[in-house]
């Protein structure tokens, strides 16, 4: 009677442990789904030059921040049920969350040296194409004129650029940071290869200790689904 006792207050207390596991779970998918939207809309828009971007990668952000919250609607359900093969199942997809999460951060980590070389390439491409591609024309006026940079080191580069062969002044009016009667008489003075960077190599350490926090965050999911549902089949035997 006793074991008995000490088996369903066990369950009991793995159930509320991961009940508050799933709703965090939940609002960490929610917290995804927006970030994807984010990247999409704003920040994607400052990295689109470079062909070592893929346009879907927004989308997969909103795509697992979707599934997140399906997820964790379904493992609440799972767990108010005690169901004890959907814990097992449940356990494996946060298995699987937790491997993709430490392959991303590792991953990032030994990537940015590359992205920093293909991202000049990419800015190179783009302002070579200005004025040509529609879309690369409007790709380098959005990061001139939101990050207030101009060329990819300094404003000189745009003078060995055919955009700045065929036209004077050349530079386009993006990089004009102040204009008196129409006339350009001041310039951006960074490049933007230098501002994309320096954002890039002070988010990198976050999104890797993000992506190892949320991996660990998960296999203790793994954890409390599986100690549930052992705990669930043990009750059951001891009421045979």
């Amino acid at each position: 009677m006793g074991k008995r006792l000490q088996t369903r207050a066990a369950v009991a207390c793995m159930k509320t442990l991961l009940m508050i596991f799933n709703v965090i779970f939940w609002l960490s998918g929610a917290l995804m789904l927006a970030a994807g939207i984010l990247v999409k809309v704003e920040v994607y828009k400052y990295v689109e030059v470079s062909a070592e971007f893929s346009a879907t990668a927004p989308y997969v952000l909103v795509a697992t921040g979707g599934f997140m919250l399906l997820l964790g609607i379904l493992a609440c359900c799972c767990t108010a049920k005690g169901q004890p093969v959907l814990l097992y199942i449940y356990a494996a997809f946060l298995l699987v969350i937790f491997v993709i999460m430490i392959g991303a951060g590792v991953s990032t980590w030994a990537y940015r040296k590359h992205l920093k070389n293909s991202y000049e390439d990419g800015l190179t491409r783009a302002f070579t194409e200005y004025d040509r591609t529609p879309t690369m024309t409007s790709a380098v006026n959005t990061l001139q004129n939101v990050l207030r940079c101009c060329g990819i080191q300094n404003a000189s580069d745009w003078v060995a650029m055919p955009y700045g062969q065929s036209h004077d002044p050349p530079y386009p009016p993006s990089c004009c940071r102040e204009e008196q009667e129409n006339i350009c008489v001041a310039l951006h003075p960074h490049g933007c290869y230098s501002t994309v960077i320096h954002f890039l190599e002070s988010s990198t350490g976050v999104i890797l200790i993000s992506a190892l926090s949320f991996a660990c965050f998960q296999f203790v999911g793994v954890i409390l689904a599986c100690c549930l549902a052992r705990n669930i089949n043990r009750a059951k035997y001891e009421q045979v």
